[in-house]
């Protein structure tokens, strides 16, 4: 597939997903997960159930440095859900746009992570956030590896700065060449069933209790 192709890819899905939350009656009170294809996959009535979830991922989208990107829907993708907690996990797509071009340059995605941060706390102020850092890479995608320790470097300052929670799940899944565990991926980028059951194991961990016989879902 041609890069032209797989852009316009993007931004019709981009589009197709926002007309989609446009019409989802949402009830208030539940876990959003806003970010790119890792968390749209997620299937968490699978691997966490009895927790409610709003998934507000979208494959290929990336922080909001041009037209689109969670920057520019964080009203119909959080603040309209009216969640009791957030999670937030984005960043990997402007990397690979980083070492598949050049730009836009590292400063710029962290000056943009920044941005996305500062506006859940102002448009969510109240809101438990909890962010997740970036994954390594491996196969065809190995060369956006080097650069995700400091984009998480910068992602662990942002979470500290705004008082937020923060998962470290690359180490969970890195190798010892500093690339993703080939057992964990179907093609170096995306987790499979065994990485998925790993990234919820771990999630769980920081999100808030369930009450005894309750069902988060209800």
């Amino acid at each position: 597939m041609s890069l032209q192709r797989q852009i316009l890819d993007a931004e019709k899905h981009y589009q197709e997903r926002l007309r989609a939350f446009e019409t989802e009656n949402v009830e208030p009170g539940g876990i959003v997960l806003v970010g790119s294809s890792h968390l749209e996959w997620f299937d968490g009535g699978r691997f966490l159930p009895g927790r409610r979830f709003v998934n507000r991922g979208i494959a290929s989208d990336r922080l909001g440095i041009g037209d689109r990107g969670v920057l520019h829907r964080l009203d119909i993708s959080v603040f309209d859900c009216q969640p009791s907690f957030i999670v937030f996990k984005n960043g990997a797509n402007d990397l690979g746009e980083l070492s598949r071009t050049g730009t836009p340059s590292m400063r710029e995605i962290c000056d943009a992570y920044d941005r996305v941060v500062e506006a859940i706390r102002v448009g969510a102020p109240r809101t438990p956030l909890l962010i997740v850092n970036e994954m390594p890479t491996a196969g065809r995608f190995a060369g956006v590896s080097p650069l995700v320790p400091p984009l998480n470097q910068h992602i662990l300052q942002v979470a500290n700065r705004h008082a937020c929670g923060h998962m470290d799940f690359f180490c969970e899944i890195v190798d010892v060449a500093g690339e993703l565990r080939s057992e964990l991926t179907t093609d170096g980028l995306h987790f499979n069933d065994e990485g998925y059951a790993l990234f919820a194991a771990k999630l769980d961990e920081y999100l808030p209790p369930m009450r005894a016989g309750a069902d988060d879902r209800r």
